[in-house]
């Protein structure tokens, strides 16, 4: 939260400079978050920033009418494990100040939450509840950053309006717990169905990663962006 003060601070340790006329100004970027990135896995209090580990999602809609298995499956406190691990690399300046591309590696997520599912697969109905994991491994994620120079408390600072981020993952296993009260024959072969069509259930599950990781990095870029100059951060 900013002070109404014009006092202007200081520049913290935690935060590498990058100048305009540096030579390798996209490297100095990727050193720098990379730096900062232990501290935006536990959060920043003094900042207001919340932990990236884990990454609360809440309740969500993990699969629905697009599996073509007349299967619906509903999540609840919903975490992922492993978004505060992301490695920054390729990153593009399209303008100084402003604009600016980038991809994330995402090594390894991990997900669990309750859900409950009803439906059908392979003609037999289910309904139940439980618990849920899913891995995520090799995902990658491309993300187009862009911003805008705002007059705040009589001083030019730079503010995130728009964040996008599309995920792509190689690999990834869903179980389902505790299906048909705990039948393991039966809860395996739901599994196996659920994983061999492994890409169809993450159609609904990998946007709403996206979209959380969207917010909480333009939010946690802005806390910090926004208690200091345009010139303090982006010097020429």
């Amino acid at each position: 939260m900013l002070c109404s003060s014009n006092a202007v601070e200081e520049i913290p340790d935690f935060l590498h400079i990058c100048h305009k006329s540096d030579p390798n100004l996209s490297q100095c970027v990727v050193n720098s978050v990379n730096t900062l990135k232990p501290l935006l896995a536990t959060g920043i209090p003094e900042y207001d920033i919340i932990p990236l580990e884990p990454l609360e999602l809440g309740d969500l809609l993990v699969a629905g009418s697009k599996t073509g298995q007349g299967l619906s499956i509903s999540a609840k406190g919903v975490k992922v494990y492993g978004s505060g691990n992301f490695e920054m690399k390729n990153f593009k300046v399209i303008e100084y100040a402003s604009k600016y591309n980038f991809q994330i590696g995402l090594p390894h997520l991990y997900v669990h939450g309750k859900y409950v599912v009803d439906g059908r697969v392979l003609f037999l109905p289910i309904t139940g509840e439980g618990n849920f994991t899913a891995n995520f491994t090799q995902g990658q994620g491309e993300i187009r950053l862009r911003g805008v120079h705002k007059e705040i408390n009589g001083e030019t600072h730079f503010v995130v309006n728009k964040l996008d981020i599309k995920i792509t993952v190689q690999k990834g296993k869903i179980e389902l717990e505790n299906l048909f009260g705990g039948d393991k024959a039966l809860g395996d072969i739901i599994n196996t169905v659920i994983n061999e069509n492994f890409e169809t259930f993450t159609q609904d599950l990998i946007p709403l990663i996206e979209k959380s990781l969207s917010r909480i990095f333009k939010q946690t870029g802005n806390k910090i962006f926004k208690r200091f100059t345009l010139a303090q951060l982006f010097p020429q």
